[in-house]
């Protein structure tokens, strides 16, 4: 048997090896609903004193998360007069790439590159929208974990994604570009 955690992943996997289309399984990811809750009550969050609109991504600091396309939109929005700031928790190989961006657009006070965090529970319960713009996903674990705490949430619309959020119902799916973003944010 492969197993795989979303319907379209094995799609995917079985347009490069069709060979294998009867041993495909969907297995989806495990998470602990009580245990998530619980975290989320504990620790310290956000003690930045923002009085705005807490946009929150969970994922590593890469190219397939679209960081690129969300600090452009941020610019735009906060352009429109929005209070937004944007909070990224998360650690990769693009930090360095992000922050010259983000110094770019002179958004170093509004587009929070947080790190690592341990427990990213609590930032999560208190963000007003969780946001998942990525270029393509599997099965996003973080959208799963926003949805259990009944978060907002705004993610592109890409394979993974689709198959996690009913657009209208329990988030928005969005096709993930700067105008697109902006507007459904």
């Amino acid at each position: 048997r492969i197993y795989v955690v979303s319907n379209g992943v094995g799609e995917k996997f079985t347009k490069v090896y069709p060979q294998y289309k009867g041993k495909i399984r969907l297995f989806r990811n495990l998470l602990n609903k009580e245990e998530i809750l619980k975290k989320s009550r504990t620790g310290i969050g956000f003690t930045d004193d923002f009085e705005g609109i807490r946009l929150l991504t969970v994922g590593r600091l890469h190219y397939q998360k679209g960081y690129d396309i969300a600090i452009e939109a941020l610019g735009r929005i906060l352009k429109d007069g929005y209070r937004v700031r944007w909070y990224v928790i998360g650690e990769g190989m693009e930090r360095v790439n992000l922050e010259a961006l983000i110094k770019k657009h002179g958004l170093e006070e509004d587009f929070i590159l947080m790190g690592k965090k341990n427990n990213p529970y609590p930032y999560m319960a208190q963000a007003d929208i969780y946001v998942q713009g990525t270029r393509f996903e599997g099965k996003s674990i973080a959208i799963e974990e926003a949805q259990i705490l009944g978060k907002a949430i705004a993610a592109s619309d890409c394979t993974g994604n689709t198959e996690q959020i009913e657009s209208g119902y329990d988030g928005i799916l969005f096709p993930l570009k700067v105008g697109n973003l902006v507007r459904e944010l």
